[in-house]
């Protein structure tokens, strides 16, 4: 025999079991994405959403450093009022990051420079009051239009705060 009330609150719990799902989802979603360089070539113009989206500082660590268009985003933001400040590796900030470094602390950009001898910096992270980013992607031409690289982009604030956490670490170990 058919029982409404048991196939009523059935039905209800599937419809709450599917509804957290899809919130779940949609919540992971807004905090988290993660961009494969080529599907759009463009990891650059995410990377200067988040500096021109930023209210407070930019933070960043990144070895191989050349994309104008992120330099210049760096330096928007230092007119803004912000506090920008990165590091960069010692070999790569005398060889193909010179050009960009020299130009980022003429504009008043504090650039530290890893000291330690033992490994490189090869971190590639920016950390903004709002969002941070990291992965495989170096801020280079190559990086974003020819090599195979992974951006990951986050809001969620305990890993923002643990970024943040490690770049300031490393830049003040530099100073």
């Amino acid at each position: 025999m058919f029982n409404l009330k048991r196939f009523s609150r059935s039905l209800l719990e599937v419809c709450l079991v599917v509804a957290t799902f899809f919130l779940a989802t949609s919540y992971y979603n807004s905090q988290f994405k993660v961009i494969y360089s080529l599907d759009h070539k463009q990891n650059d113009k995410e990377i200067v959403r988040l500096i021109n989206d930023a209210d407070k500082y930019v933070y960043f660590a990144i070895y191989y450093f050349n994309k104008k268009d992120i330099a210049d985003a760096l330096i928007q933001a230092k007119k803004r009022g912000l506090v920008v400040w990165g590091i960069n590796d010692r070999d790569a900030s005398t060889g193909s990051n010179k050009n960009v470094v020299q130009e980022l602390k003429s504009a008043g950009i504090t650039v530290e420079t890893q000291k330690h001898n033992e490994g490189i910096m090869h971190m590639k992270v920016l950390v903004t009051d709002k969002a941070y980013a990291s992965g495989s992607y170096n801020w280079t031409a190559s990086a974003t239009t020819m090599n195979d690289e992974v951006l990951e982009i986050g809001t969620n604030e305990s890993v923002r705060k643990q970024y943040l956490w490690i770049v300031k670490r490393v830049l003040v170990e530099n100073e």
